[in-house]
């Protein structure tokens, strides 16, 4: 029997040990990119409870964090029961946006996934972006690494995209900031994808938060399939783009 743990290293690393559960995995046994944001993201928010940065503290401080971008250099998906090391830890900021980076570890040392993600922090209560300076709740992170991947940058999507779906936002969309969770665009995205590419391994994925999306609003989902090797998704509401998304095979 496995006994799962979870603490920071000496360097502030947060470590998290867990496993690839049969429901956050596809008719392939393969874990499915929104349960990899899922994982990444509740991870980042467990390393900043761990220290007493809950949300009700973040909220009571005028500052709740949202996920700007996320970048994930996939060496080989999570499978089914693999048992896995989630690592997390901050970066320098980059002007306006906290970075974050990741790392999946199986449990036989291989490197799984590494990824780098930014980040928001928003007035709860105006929703206007402050900087990451003024966030006094933990001292300023200063190391800056390289990443082997294509950094959690802006995405320049197809010019070739057309309308494929439209969807309706629903509760279950919603998360505690009142939003469509950032996990689930990656289930409108494979929702979506034609068979061909939900077979296919997936080496790189990116994908952009621009503005939220909300119970009951209609989301309009446009995507280049023209290339086998990189596909587009871009989902739209009536206030303009919510996502836009990369995924390379």
């Amino acid at each position: 029997m496995h006994e799962f743990k979870q603490y920071h290293q000496e360097d502030k690393t947060f470590v998290r040990e867990t496993k690839v559960y049969f429901s956050q995995c596809n008719q392939y046994h393969v874990m499915t990119l929104a349960q990899l944001l899922d994982l990444t993201s509740v991870t980042a928010s467990e390393d900043f409870v761990q220290r007493g940065l809950t949300f009700d503290v973040l909220v009571e401080n005028k500052s709740v964090l949202l996920v700007s971008r996320n970048s994930f250099k996939i060496h080989r998906m999570p499978r089914m029961d693999d048992v896995i090391t989630v690592k997390t830890w901050e970066e320098k900021a980059i002007g306006l946006q906290f970075s974050r980076r990741y790392q999946i570890i199986k449990d036989d040392g291989t490197v799984l996934v590494d990824g780098d993600s930014t980040w928001l922090s928003v007035n709860p209560d105006t929703r206007r972006i402050q900087k990451p300076s003024d966030f006094k709740l933990r001292p300023a992170p200063t190391q800056t690494t390289e990443f082997c991947g294509t950094p959690a940058g802006k995405i320049q999507p197809s010019e070739n995209l057309q309308r494929v779906s439209e969807r309706i936002i629903r509760f279950s969309d919603i998360d505690a900031n009142g939003h469509v969770n950032n996990a689930r665009y990656a289930t409108y995205i494979a929702d979506i994808l034609p068979e061909t590419f939900l077979k296919k391994p997936i080496t790189n994925f990116r994908i952009n938060y621009a503005h939220e999306a909300k119970y009951g609003e209609k989301m309009e989902l446009w995507a280049d399939f023209n290339n086998e090797d990189k596909i587009f998704v871009v989902g739209k509401n009536q206030d303009g783009i919510c996502f836009e998304s990369e995924i390379c095979y």
